[in-house]
């Protein structure tokens, strides 16, 4: 839940949450619209300020590749991405060297919703757009912020 309320701050709302666990109030995150397993979002346009906390599994690429190609559509105006930092995966890189991406690399282990002991991997939670500096803010206290070297002076 702290993680969310940080995404609502820096986003300012959730328009979209394409792997939500339910709709609506039942949903964990507070999105405008949610798209369940049964809706298949990765056959839908995603568009606004998305929220995205893809399957882990095998199928993480086809979720990475999806934000990227609607955020470079222009179809996303903002989004934060929380994956497990699998640094030497092709889709991690991809999100990484991204021209709007920043990445705060979480420090010590994620603990998800009824699960009492910590994440078994690390987690990095990438921003892409235009406000790096609000995600900042609410981020910087949780991890380490990394830059492109080429946003330095941009941002």
């Amino acid at each position: 839940p702290e993680i969310i309320d940080r995404v609502v701050k820096t986003l300012g709302h959730i328009g979209l949450d394409p792997c939500s666990n339910a709709k609506s109030d039942l949903a964990n995150v507070p999105a405008k619209i949610h798209y369940t397993k049964e809706d298949n979002g990765l056959s839908k346009t995603w568009q606004g300020n998305v929220f995205l906390n893809p399957p882990y599994g095998r199928e993480i690429k086809q979720w990475t590749n999806k934000l990227l190609q609607e955020f470079n559509r222009h179809f996303v105006s903002k989004a934060i991405v929380l994956v497990p930092a699998r640094t030497d995966t092709r889709w991690f890189q991809d999100l990484l060297t991204n021209e709007y991406s920043t990445v705060c690399f979480v420090t010590g282990r994620l603990k998800f919703s009824n699960n009492k002991s910590g994440a078994p991997f690390p987690s990095a939670i990438f921003y892409f757009g235009w406000n790096t500096k609000e995600f900042c803010e609410n981020f910087s206290d949780i991890g380490i912020i990394c830059f492109r070297k080429d946003q330095i002076n941009v941002r």
